[in-house]
């Protein structure tokens, strides 16, 4: 990792791509479908059920949505007044010791019976930690993207490309493609997350966590090790 910040997608943003995906299909089956990463699927589950009367599978979604919100006030708390690597390594110890509560209980209590304060309790580390990692690259100029989910992410890629097919013969036009290659990378990085994740928890059951929380150690590691003396400003939204 370079000792300067720079507005482009890097290495640890496929990464944390990678730890979005992973513990958001753990959270889909371990926790009865609930989303702990994309917030749209909460949404629209949580307006189905509620629509159908179905109030029982609802309330998971409906508590969902806040808690993540509550995990992304957090970082940008953390993070908002010193966008610096540290504050990111800050946050991905934080988030590290969530998925390891998460895991802990995981591996004691077993998957608890929906709407129950066992499942919540379960379900509450996953979203705060999904929250936080939202508020770091982005805020130090490492990536373009979110990091656990991929509607901006598609939006970007197809926005992206319909420009760099208009403009595929001007100067610049190779910057575009590269832009392309970058979000296709973070979706590709978040589905074999996903996949990972998903083999893993039938194969080593809570242990698959190690993947991920080994992730953000080293990057927390990596972060506090090469602070760079300036930090350049976030680069522009792309996508929510």
């Amino acid at each position: 990792m370079p000792r300067d910040s720079r507005s482009t997608t890097t290495a640890e943003a496929y990464l944390l791509a990678s730890v979005g995906g992973c513990i958001d299909a753990i959270g889909i089956m371990t926790l009865d479908g609930l989303f702990v990463s994309h917030m749209s699927g909460n949404t629209a589950a949580l307006g189905a059920f509620f629509g159908q009367g179905n109030w029982n599978l609802g309330w998971p979604h409906l508590y969902a949505v806040p808690v993540f919100l509550l995990g992304l006030f957090l970082g940008y708390l953390c993070i908002a007044d010193a966008r610096s690597y540290r504050r990111c390594a800050l946050i991905f110890l934080v988030e590290a010791g969530l998925l390891t509560a998460f895991g802990i209980r995981l591996a004691v209590a077993g998957q608890p019976e929906i709407n129950t304060i066992g499942y919540f309790l379960l379900a509450t580390p996953p979203l705060l930690a999904m929250g936080m990692q939202n508020a770091t690259l982005r805020q130090i100029g490492r990536s373009l993207f979110p990091s656990t989910y991929v509607t901006g992410v598609l939006d970007t890629l197809a926005k992206t490309a319909a420009v760099y097919w208009k403009e595929r013969h001007q100067q610049g036009g190779r910057a575009k493609q590269k832009d392309i290659l970058s979000a296709a990378g973070i979706l590709l990085s978040y589905v074999l997350g996903a996949m990972g994740g998903a083999a893993g928890l039938l194969l080593v059951h809570s242990r698959v966590l190690i993947f991920p929380i080994g992730v953000l150690l080293a990057l927390a590691w990596l972060f506090f090790r090469f602070e760079p003396l300036a930090i350049t400003p976030p680069p522009p939204s792309r996508g929510t």
